[in-house]
């Protein structure tokens, strides 16, 4: 009854005499739920990083390569019934944040369009639904690709999207536009800026990159950024959520110019930079 009663607190249960019962918010806890967030707890949960928050907020070192005994990916790549846990949760982010981007965004006619470390397609998929006359690349790792060819296969987008196995720090095959979603949050500003650069290296004149993040206020305002700041800090060190600020002096320093910024209905925004002109 304690832990109901925390949880009814938070809008997860309620209580009607002696019954308890799931709120539309507790329901996206559960695996059959269409916009279910299962996945995106239980890479946290289950292997009870979580409970190193303390440990982090003392140290300012994240708590997985300590929960686990290596860095998450590593793990991830030891252990493939996480890599399937992770790929599910990083469906459910897109599907509640990237997605509703794609909408408000004005997309080209014709080209290629590269996702880079676009898990297994989420979010590529739904570009090249909404722009027809455009082929994809999708950069990922070999074993996240064998996930996302059936998943392309039952959008009706495989036949104009390449699957290439690459490095998120080297540079992807040549595109018109690059993705880069929810990515560069997992990193610390030096690795953050070795992947933008990498970006640059494989970009033409022409390319442009767009970047998918939830955007921290400038000020105090409050933004579920802040909530996702906490859990970066948690699983990666230097990990962070940043400011239209910061992501700006990244670009800068590696061969971008921030064009604009443009918000969602949700709290994602997309951030579009290009190559600045050569003299």
């Amino acid at each position: 009854w304690p832990i109901l009663r925390l949880v009814a607190d938070h809008h997860i249960v309620t209580f009607e005499r002696d019954r308890v019962g799931l709120t539309d918010r507790g329901r996206l806890l559960c695996r059959d739920h269409p916009s279910s967030l299962s996945a995106a707890f239980a890479t946290v949960g289950a292997s009870d990083v979580a409970h190193g928050l303390t440990d982090t907020l003392r140290t300012g070192r994240a708590a997985t390569p300590r929960v686990l005994g290596m860095r998450y990916w590593d793990y991830l790549a030891a252990h493939p019934d996480q890599q399937a846990l992770f790929d599910q949760a990083m469906v459910q982010r897109a599907q509640l944040l990237s997605l509703a981007c794609v909408p408000v965004l004005d997309w080209p006619t014709s080209g290629t369009v590269a996702d880079v470390a676009g898990g297994t397609g989420t979010l590529l998929a739904a570009v090249l639904q909404a722009a027809p006359g455009v082929h994809g690349i999708l950069v990922e790792q070999p074993q996240v690709l064998e996930r996302a060819r059936p998943f392309l296969e039952r959008q009706q987008v495989a036949d104009r999207c390449l699957l290439h196995a690459g490095d998120l720090f080297a540079p992807p095959p040549p595109a018109d536009l690059f993705l880069l979603a929810s990515v560069l949050h997992d990193w610390d500003d030096a690795h953050a800026a070795g992947i933008l650069a990498a970006l640059a290296r494989g970009a033409s004149s022409d390319t442009r990159l767009r970047i998918f993040e939830m955007l921290l206020p400038e000020d105090a305002s409050p933004h579920r950024a802040t909530m996702s700041d906490v859990l970066m800090l948690l699983m990666f060190d230097g990990a962070r959520e940043r400011t239209v600020g910061q992501y700006r002096d990244l670009l800068e320093d590696t061969g971008w110019r921030l064009e604009r910024v443009v918000a969602s209905p949700g709290p994602m925004s997309v951030i579009q930079a290009s190559r600045p002109a050569t003299r």
